[in-house]
């Protein structure tokens, strides 16, 4: 029962986690989708991207498989850092954000009981499994936020979730 429970909540949370990135993706203006105020810092198209990517590996590690780990956590936090760079254009980023958010629900689906008491292996050492449910909801979150605030770099402060 709390297995069924837990899977629920982990699979709403998640969809609503899409739903506002992708209803404050909507509102960024085509001329800023590749925008970035500075060179260090992610654009909006960046952003929703590397939550596709993110998904894709979070959901590897709900699945129970192993995700291949870098030499370092400095390899790694780099590796993040440039995931879904190259993607550039706002159906790109879309598509992959609701792809991967398919494949975490599809992954939460089948979490057994007992890989819920399991502590998976990342690239930053072990996480309970628990952290690993809730993760793509809060990542894509915190990416939302991002997003909000750049919109309030070109003038638009306007709430749009």
């Amino acid at each position: 029962m709390m297995t069924e429970e837990t899977i629920a909540q982990a699979k709403k949370a998640t969809e609503a986690a899409k739903a506002r990135l992708l209803a404050t993706f909507a509102f960024v203006p085509e001329d800023k989708l590749n925008w970035s105020p500075s060179p260090t810092a992610r654009t909006a198209a960046w952003i929703v991207a590397h939550c596709g990517v993110s998904n894709g590996a979070f959901a590897t590690i709900l699945r129970g498989e192993e995700v291949p780990l870098p030499a370092s956590p400095t390899e790694a936090a780099a590796r993040i850092r440039a995931g879904g760079k190259e993607v550039t254009t706002r159906e790109a980023a879309v598509k992959l954000l609701e792809d991967s958010a398919a494949e975490v629900i599809r992954a939460l689906e089948n979490v057994s009981p007992e890989r819920l008491q399991t502590t998976p292996m990342s690239p930053f050492g072990p996480f309970p499994f628990a952290f690993w449910m809730t993760l793509p909801s809060e990542h894509m979150s915190g990416h939302a936020q991002q997003i909000d605030y750049l919109q309030t770099i070109w003038g638009d402060c306007e709430e749009h979730a």
